[in-house]
């Protein structure tokens, strides 16, 4: 039985699947009804154009048509688009005689509701995970262990590969670093992949607790030791963290006058509650962090040197993230995903976006990146996040054009304009200090006929 064209038409416009087929150049030559679904434009604009238009014009991140002309084998992927699906994508090459691509044909399913339903079962077995975490720890207090920092890099490795090393004995550590590098999310690590991952992790943050109240805090009280006391006494946070970790931030705030008690809790694991006269015996791994300079407190007076040996045992400094350029983009993503998974946010951010991201110094470190990226997700009105949601302070603080109105700059130049002046200052900056592409391309991390080709185009 013959049919007329119009009726595989009726059938191909009747499938919920997208099918889409474009010649050897990537020119789109069919579509059918579920591509303006997907996409939110009609098939009429796109047919006869080139498939990369859909990501270049924001309608979808990137498919795997333009991959197959490349590998000349089938692809698949998963894609986003600016409707707010997520899609899978299978495009598979015919050829012809000779064995060139003849046609790409794609196939592409939607997937969101799916993805929805696998976000909801997630929720609810966190909520179960919640429930039973607490039912378990109703008699001791402990902290949830995240550890969300991406500890990827060349500057990290040598870091982690210590952590690694020491993180199965009950050696003392001190964190060392700038404000917000992630030193309390590396003391969690080092937990985590220690003996007593399955006890409790209890930390105290020893500048965020007056003097008067950091002993009781520490070390707990018995009853009647001071005016409004319970008469039941108080554990303090060293015994509730008998057998796991206790976690000392800000170990340089630590008063004179608490000094000597430290010292014998990290000697003799003993302490004395505050009125009491019997000492207690506790097991504890001791983890500290500090963003100050403790020799110079020990040269001072204030920080007893004594004390300072016996925290220094292993010494790790975290490098804030100006210094971790290669770390920073899986942080970019790693926060990006996560603020997208915790507010049940369905956002894409493009890879143009993430490069200049990377390209800011962030003085505030994880923490600044961290309120960065919550506010992209949670403000931005578009679903597709590009380089023009992005704040303008993260362009102010790398460029100086010498300017009195920036602001009436970058709404003059374009995207592409910023990135080569950024670039030749860069390759610039760079070039003045080591005078030498082989030490350019060294200490950029790219190929020598890369920065040679750069080095000319701005004629240095």
């Amino acid at each position: 039985m013959k049919f007329k064209e119009d009726f595989y038409k009726k059938i191909m416009d009747a499938s919920h699947d997208e099918i889409c087929v474009a010649d050897n150049e990537g020119n789109l030559i069919y579509c059918n009804k579920a591509f303006e679904k997907n996409y939110g434009i009609k098939k009429e604009e796109m047919l006869g154009r080139n498939v990369k238009l859909l990501s270049e014009k924001g309608y979808s991140t990137v498919g795997a048509i333009p991959q197959v002309l490349i590998t000349k084998k089938t692809s698949s992927m998963e894609q986003f688009t600016n409707t707010g699906k997520k899609l899978v994508l299978t495009a598979t090459p015919t050829f012809d005689d000779k064995g060139e691509i003849e046609f790409i044909v794609e196939n592409t399913r939607d997937i969101t509701e799916l993805n929805q339903i696998k976000n909801k079962l997630t929720d609810t077995q966190n909520e179960v995970n919640k429930y039973k975490n607490e039912i378990e720890n109703i008699y001791r207090t402990t902290l949830k262990i995240e550890t969300d920092i991406i500890l990827t890099g060349s500057v990290m490795k040598p870091i982690i590969n210590t952590v690694n090393q020491i993180s199965k004995t009950n050696v003392i550590v001190l964190l060392l670093g700038e404000s917000g590098t992630g030193k309390s999310s590396l003391a969690r690590y080092i937990h985590k992949n220690s003996r007593r991952a399955d006890k409790p992790f209890i930390t105290i943050n020893c500048a965020t607790i007056s003097p008067e109240l950091l002993e009781s805090e520490l070390f707990g009280y018995v009853p009647g030791a001071f005016t409004g006391a319970s008469t039941k006494g108080k554990a303090g946070l060293v015994e509730l963290a008998h057998g796991g970790t206790l976690f000392l931030d800000e170990i340089g705030e630590i008063p004179p006058s608490l000094q000597a008690k430290f010292l014998q809790l990290i000697q003799e694991k003993t302490f004395t509650p505050v009125g009491g006269m019997k000492e207690k015996k506790v097991d504890i791994r001791i983890i500290s962090a500090t963003n100050c300079d403790l020799l110079k407190k020990v040269e001072e007076k204030t920080f007893r040197e004594d004390l300072y040996y016996r925290l220094n045992v292993i010494q790790l400094k975290i490098p804030p993230l100006r210094d971790r350029k290669d770390n920073l983009i899986e942080l970019i993503k790693h926060y990006f995903n996560k603020y997208c998974f915790e507010f049940n946010i369905n956002k894409i951010i493009t890879k143009d976006a993430i490069k200049l991201i990377s390209c800011y110094d962030f003085p505030g470190n994880i923490r600044e990146l961290q309120n960065i990226i919550q506010k992209l997700v949670l403000t931005s009105t578009t679903h597709v996040i590009t380089e023009k949601n992005l704040p303008k302070d993260i362009f102010n603080y790398n460029f100086d054009f010498n300017i009195e109105d920036k602001e009436d700059f970058f709404n003059e130049h374009d995207f592409d304009t910023l990135m080569e002046s950024y670039e030749k200052e860069i390759i610039s900056k760079t070039y003045k200090h080591y005078k030498s592409s082989y030490k350019v391309a060294k200490c950029l991390n790219i190929s020598q006929s890369k920065a040679s080709r750069l080095i000319r185009k701005y004629n240095l």
